[in-house]
């Protein structure tokens, strides 16, 4: 890997890096003439321009994600319960809280990645209609429970061989993957940092606040998982990476 400075690897998490070095280089040489304070003024303002969709899709997500879980609250109590039991005939009592996880996830996902890319993006049009799927047998429906599930996996196997819905799959699994991972690495740096101070203020923060920042913690990391792996794979929309002029 080449060696970068550190102001050109900050750059290249948000653009390309040819980019990067390119927008950096255009900045050096600029600041010959116009002085350090200017450097640093022009490159905040241009990583703020490479940063702030991201930000907007991140605000937007959360808040939209929040907004679903609201209008599921009541009626979650009882999906959950019903999950817990073997009384269906095409349940299992241990697919409840993974479904809900990912189902969850993508709730996150879909908002994040319309907000970034746009609604006609085919990451954005692959993940309306997982989570439809995903959310509709999450929902314990007799029978449609059972035929948005096989439908959506369906759908994923189809995309698994599809050269146009491939990409779009690999994005997605990545992205639910690392929510599924993050949790567990959040709350094993917790417990780490409790063993150490058991009764300071970071335990007592961590022991109040641990899920939450957990989660928060799990829903950024699928956040630059998501942004990393859509800029490689399909590509980032001029738009979305163009500095402020």
């Amino acid at each position: 890997m080449p060696n970068r400075s550190p102001a050109e690897s900050l750059l290249a998490l948000f653009a390309a890096p040819d980019r990067a070095a390119a927008i950096l280089g255009d900045l050096t040489e600029m600041a010959h003439t116009r002085g350090r304070l200017w450097f640093f003024v022009a490159y905040a303002r241009t990583l703020f321009s490479l940063t702030r969709r991201i930000l907007l899709a991140l605000v937007v997500a959360t808040i939209a994600r929040q907004i679903i879980v609201n209008s599921f609250h009541i009626p979650l109590r009882h999906i959950l319960a019903a999950w817990g039991t073997t009384n269906g005939p095409f349940l299992f009592s241990f697919m409840g809280q993974i479904l809900a996880f990912i189902t969850d996830t993508l709730w996150f996902v879909l908002p994040f990645a319309a907000a970034r890319y746009g609604v006609r993006d085919r990451f954005v049009q692959f993940t309306f209609a997982v989570s439809v799927g995903a959310t509709v047998a999450f929902l314990f429906i007799p029978f449609a429970s059972l035929l948005c599930a096989i439908a959506t996996l369906a759908l994923a196997a189809i995309a698994a061989i599809s050269p146009t819905w491939r990409k779009p799959l690999i994005v997605l699994f990545s992205a639910v993957a690392t929510a599924f991972l993050a949790i567990p690495a959040v709350n094993a740096t917790d417990a780490l940092i409790l063993s150490c101070h058991p009764a300071g203020s970071a335990g007592s923060v961590l022991t109040h606040y641990g899920p939450m920042l957990a989660f928060r913690s799990s829903l950024l990391a699928v956040a630059i998982v998501c942004s990393r792996l859509h800029r490689r794979l399909l590509g980032l929309p001029s738009s979305a990476d163009r500095p402020l002029a």
